[in-house]
């Protein structure tokens, strides 16, 4: 039993990898098929997410300086896929939040991904959707925790 345990987490830390490689390649793919890169898409990605943020805010999460997040949001804005606001609350800042009705009008390469995902996930049961739902809280928060480590060395 315990070397079978053993094997399994063997198996899963491999697939993770393999699972992790996969991901980012469609990404780049599908970043590319809009015509943006992977830093740019990430950027459009977090910001629908967490909703509008401030330049410094979108630089913390994806661990980019200010300046380099200053030409994304640039980039972002000439292909009318983010808006720049004024804060309410402070006027000296802007906000960046995507711009929803250019994204709506476009075709959407994620259409056919989540299509497959949805398909994969109605065959599971109740309790399997529950540990999956788990395991994916708690790596996104490992992950999380990893990046903020690799942010610090720097």
């Amino acid at each position: 039993m315990k070397k079978r345990r053993g094997e399994l987490i063997d198996l899963l830390l491999g697939m993770s990898q393999v699972a992790s490689t996969e991901t980012a390649l469609f990404h780049q793919e599908a970043a590319s098929a809009y015509g943006l890169g992977i830093t740019d898409m990430k950027t459009l990605s977090v910001l629908q997410q967490a909703g509008p943020l401030s330049a410094g805010q979108i630089a913390d999460r994806i661990s980019l300086t200010t300046g380099a997040v200053t030409n994304v949001i640039d980039r972002l804005e000439q292909r009318g896929l983010v808006k720049r606001q004024r804060d309410t609350k402070d006027r000296r800042k802007v906000i960046v939040g995507v711009n929803s009705r250019t994204l709506a009008k476009g075709e959407n390469v994620y259409r056919s991904m989540g299509r497959a995902f949805d398909q994969l996930l109605r065959g599971y049961t109740t309790s399997e959707l529950e540990f999956l739902v788990k395991f994916h809280e708690d790596t996104i928060e490992l992950t999380r925790q990893e990046v903020a480590k690799l942010a610090s060395r720097g």
